[in-house]
């Protein structure tokens, strides 16, 4: 099984390809295209296009593409640039009749790190560990789609896909529901931590105002 993992962006466009036979992982390339950043913006989308075709046509045995969901940015401009640009992603690998997957960075990190909110270090470090790379990626976007490409591979495993629309998957397999489950706890934990945060400022605001009286 060979998956290309991808970042989206439009500055910059992680990506890893990685194989994985006989229950071991190997990377193959990881990268990341670029794209001018003064340049007219059409002209990167069509690099963005360009690139991803070279590298696709190197490795004419890609299994399959995970890609990053589009998650919301608090900065619209970025967010409508990032999904334009993620729409040519998306087109290229269509055309080049590659079967597409997408995860959200919790699913990736669920899977990678075993929490759903773990730290870019606690990422980077598993990461190591699976690849038994001696130095990881110096970007961020590298790694997140080198992240992207185990998440898929791990997903793989234990679910049975029947399409390339994500919505095809077959149903959920106990995996996909502890994962599910693993998220909600981490929402719950964030609300009683917040919770707790919130009664220890107030308490200590009480106290304060105690010792000026």
């Amino acid at each position: 099984m060979v998956i290309l993992g991808i970042d989206p962006g439009f500055g910059r466009i992680g990506y890893g390809i990685i194989s994985f036979n006989n229950n071991k992982y190997k990377v193959i390339e990881y990268g990341c295209i670029t794209t001018p950043e003064n340049s007219y913006f059409p002209k990167r989308l069509n690099k963005i296009e360009q690139d991803l075709e070279t590298i696709i046509k190197r490795y004419k045995n890609i299994d399959a593409a995970s890609i990053e969901d589009l998650y919301f940015n608090t900065n619209i401009r970025t967010a409508i640039k990032v999904a334009q640009a993620r729409g040519v992603i998306l087109n290229t690998l269509s055309k080049n009749n590659i079967d597409i997957y997408e995860y959200t960075p919790i699913q990736a990190k669920q899977v990678i790190a075993g929490y759903g909110r773990a730290t870019k270090h606690q990422v980077m470090e598993m990461l190591k560990k699976y690849l038994k790379l001696e130095n990881m990626p110096k970007l961020d976007d590298t790694a997140d789609a080198l992240a992207l490409a185990i998440c898929h591979i791990q997903y793989n495993m234990y679910t049975e896909f029947t399409g390339t629309d994500k919505s095809k998957k077959g149903e959920k397999t106990r995996l996909q529901v502890v994962y599910e489950e693993a998220e909600k706890l981490d929402k719950e934990n964030k609300k009683r931590r917040d919770a707790m945060i919130k009664r220890a400022i107030e308490k200590e605001k009480a106290s304060m105002i105690t010792k000026v009286k």
